[in-house]
């Protein structure tokens, strides 16, 4: 990975990740739709606790620096020890290493975790399991109290065993930190060895068992369907996509380059790269309208408009361009522009929106591609 090592080298995932930080320690694609990653038993925003506390198994979705409710933490997987068939498998780490775009654990009960990510979907290395648990039902912040502020909850979930190397399904949950309405994530898991054993359950769990004690994984992930989710399954094997994550990352992180002690550098570079997991891309995987681009995860404006926003513009204007487009569009179809937007939906957590400086500062920076005149009417 030394190619790669110039500006990527410097990223610590750790910092911030601690107390009320609550950044994603996993890995991410700039602005990446996907981000799998371990949930712990006292589900923090961003799903991991540092050790001891125990891993209830790895989730796809997430969120990174959030405060408030929880979001997200959909369609769990859990590799496991032995052939009892549980709900739950809770595991405490041996061991633990984090990288930009690299997750690996040890757990005492013996497997071996490794995780990368592309754009739409996550991918795994396991090693020394028997089995794997797949649970559609479980989440972020799940709480049974109705319409409990800031709780997500539970509407229904799919699960369904296809063969020997593929399952598929769906988890629709509703609440949340932004207290809105209900989405779904649909998801597609292939292995590369062939289930020696498999069950689902209630439209909500699976289990398979494997004569292979090194298994590779993928789960495609859409917010459409569980053909997308299929579609969005990278062809790319781990290092290979690890490789290519890294390159992406350097484009980016090389476009400011200071002068700087080592660990001056490494907060440098860590908040650079922290300004780039939101808002996310899901360009083509909006249940509700077809135009693009579309980004979610506005978490929030009102945090972003005078820091991460301006310099997004600078570095990276074509980006820039996608995200005010993309307010935009949720105007033309919702009314208004959000402050705030997660799940699909606007987050009506604060009064106003800052929306409106951001269409301000990419006009007095000349922002191309934008039609002004209708952002204006947005803006009013």
């Amino acid at each position: 990975m030394s190619v790669h090592a110039q500006f990527t080298k410097f990223v610590d995932p750790k910092i911030g990740s601690e107390g009320q930080g609550r950044v994603f320690i996993g890995p991410s694609m700039p602005y990446g739709m996907v981000k799998p990653g371990p949930d712990c038993i006292s589900m923090p925003n961003s799903g991991w606790e540092k050790m001891p506390e125990a891993v209830k198994g790895f989730s796809q979705t997430h969120v990174s620096g959030t405060g408030g409710g929880q979001k997200y933490g959909n369609i769990l997987i859990q590799p496991f020890k032995g052939t009892a068939f549980m709900t739950e498998y809770p595991q405490h780490r041996s061991a633990e290493t984090m990288s930009l775009g690299y997750y690996s654990c040890d757990y005492e009960e013996g497997p071996h975790t490794e995780i990368t990510t592309s754009e739409r979907c996550a991918i795994y290395r396991f090693r020394n399991l028997d089995g794997l648990f797949v649970d559609a039902h479980t989440f972020l912040g799940i709480d049974t109290i109705p319409d409990k502020r800031e709780a997500q909850q539970f509407v229904g979930s799919a699960i369904k065993i296809n063969g020997e190397y593929e399952i598929t399904g769906y988890s629709t949950v509703r609440g949340g930190w932004n207290n809105g309405g209900p989405y779904t994530v649909y998801f597609c898991l292939k292995s590369d060895a062939p289930f020696k054993k498999s069950i689902a359950k209630d439209n909500k769990y699976a289990w398979v068992m494997f004569d292979k004690s090194t298994v590779n994984v993928k789960v495609g992930i859409s917010f459409v369907s569980t053909d997308k989710a299929r579609q969005n399954i990278v062809s790319s094997g781990f290092d290979a996509q690890w490789s290519h994550l890294l390159s992406t990352w350097n484009v980016l992180l090389s476009k400011i380059k200071i002068n700087a002690s080592e660990s001056q550098s490494r907060m440098f570079y860590t908040a650079l790269y922290h300004t780039m997991l939101m808002p996310v891309d899901r360009s083509g995987e909006n249940p509700n309208w077809t135009a693009v681009p579309y980004y979610d995860d506005y978490y929030a404006i009102w945090d972003t408009y005078r820091t991460s926003s301006p310099l997004i513009t600078l570095l990276t204007p074509q980006r820039q361009r996608d995200i005010v487009n993309s307010l935009i569009n949720i105007y033309d179809n919702e009314g208004y522009m959000p402050d705030a937007r997660s799940g699909n939906c606007n987050g009506r957590t604060q009064g106003g929106s800052n929306a409106d400086i951001v269409i301000a500062d990419a006009f007095a920076k000349g922002l191309s591609g934008i039609d002004y005149e209708h952002a204006f009417k947005a803006m009013i």
